[in-house]
């Protein structure tokens, strides 16, 4: 007892003489709001700010001057100068290939198959495309289809107005210093396409580098009078352009393509808008030809592939009748009388030859059939041979 009491009292005095102790803290007056204390600017001077402020407002008598369109799709102005574009598409869609089409027509100031027209004003004829991601080969590669499409041969002919640049041996704050110099010092620039804008930044993720590359953009399209067209990966799991930086591209670009292949034939890929001014031109499917050369199909062909693909039939159920299915089911279950879920879905995918989400919708065809019996033990869902 004598212990606490000792130890309340000497508690007591050390509050007491911190509370003295902040009594005798001099006040200081906080000090003024500085935008730069929040990462957006460094420090402006009031003058500065009003000399900002002046050159910023606008005259609402005076008609401002519309930017012109650079990229049109059967007719339809998708790209603009003075802005800029998303291209998104889950990993192996064929972005690069579609960028491709897109950036022949702009270089060789001309329409690709009648579907995609490229009109670069005369003074902003240069063209730069930014590999990010893939090493010098493949980028050479990728950047060698532009001459293909344009029917040049890459050895002897020169297109003088394009310019490739492999970035991947830097880290990304050097990859945004080069992008941002050679953006301000070469003449003549309109188009610019940074294929792996997510390697300019360290987190997708990171709100504020997200804040930071996005005003990058704009900031460069604006004052340049150019167009950026950024490629980026798509989420596994939905049509999303990936993390915080995803997020703020699809918000800030006014045209954002989606690249995916066809889902009734991975064969083809399809150039589709996801978000755009003005109206929506009709999906473009394209294909590689055996020059490894995109090239857009017709409009009867795309629509055959919608209905009836290039290759063999995806297998369906009711390929089969009851009798025969039975036969199959029967000699599954000798090897094994008693299957969970997991091992029956595998066990049909490799009766059938089928992939797992087709397998599943078998099992749910042969219970429908009453092919099989089920019962529930625990939390496992058990299937025989009725």
């Amino acid at each position: 007892m004598q212990d606490n009491n000792n130890f309340v009292e000497l508690l007591g005095a050390d509050i007491a003489k911190n509370e003295q102790l902040l009594k005798e803290q001099p006040i200081i007056a906080p000090q003024p709001y500085n935008g730069a204390d929040f990462g957006y600017n460094k420090g402006l001077s009031d003058e500065q700010i009003q000399e900002i402020a002046k050159a910023s407002k606008l005259d609402l008598k005076t008609d401002a001057e519309k930017p012109p369109h650079c990229l049109w799709i059967d007719g339809q102005p998708v790209f603009g100068l003075g802005d800029s574009s998303t291209t998104i598409g889950k990993a192996k869609s064929r972005k690069t290939f579609a960028t491709g089409l897109l950036v022949a027509s702009l270089v060789g100031n001309t329409d690709i198959q009648g579907r995609i027209r490229g009109g670069l004003p005369e003074d902003k004829r240069t063209v730069i495309l930014f590999d990010t991601e893939q090493s010098s080969y493949y980028a050479q590669r990728s950047a060698r289809r532009i001459y293909g499409l344009l029917d040049k041969n890459y050895y002897h002919d020169t297109l003088p107005n394009f310019h490739v640049y492999s970035l991947r041996p830097f880290t990304p704050q050097e990859r945004l210093q080069i992008i941002e110099y050679l953006i301000y010092n070469t003449p003549n620039l309109g188009f610019v396409v940074i294929d792996g804008i997510r390697d300019l930044i360290t987190s997708i993720n990171d709100e504020e580098q997200a804040t930071m590359i996005t005003s990058k953009l704009l900031k460069w399209s604006t004052e340049r009078m150019i167009h950026i067209n950024c490629i980026l990966h798509m989420n596994k799991g939905d049509n999303n352009a990936r993390g915080h930086v995803g997020t703020e591209l699809m918000n800030k670009s006014l045209t954002v393509l989606g690249v995916n292949k066809l889902e009734k034939n991975e064969d083809y890929s399809t150039i589709e808008p996801i978000a755009t001014r003005d109206r929506e031109f009709k999906p473009i499917v394209f294909g590689i030809d055996e020059e490894g050369l995109p090239y857009i199909l017709s409009d009867n062909d795309a629509d055959a592939l919608k209905t009836e693909t290039g290759r063999e039939k995806a297998k369906q159920p009711t390929d089969w009748d009851n009798e025969q299915h039975a036969g199959i089911l029967e000699r599954m279950f000798t090897k094994e009388p008693q299957m969970k879920y997991g091992d029956f879905v595998l066990a049909v995918e490799n009766a059938y030859d089928i992939v797992e989400k087709r397998a599943k919708n078998f099992v749910a065809h042969f219970k429908s059939e009453g092919l099989v019996k089920w019962e529930k033990k625990g939390n496992a869902t058990i299937y025989s041979m009725v």
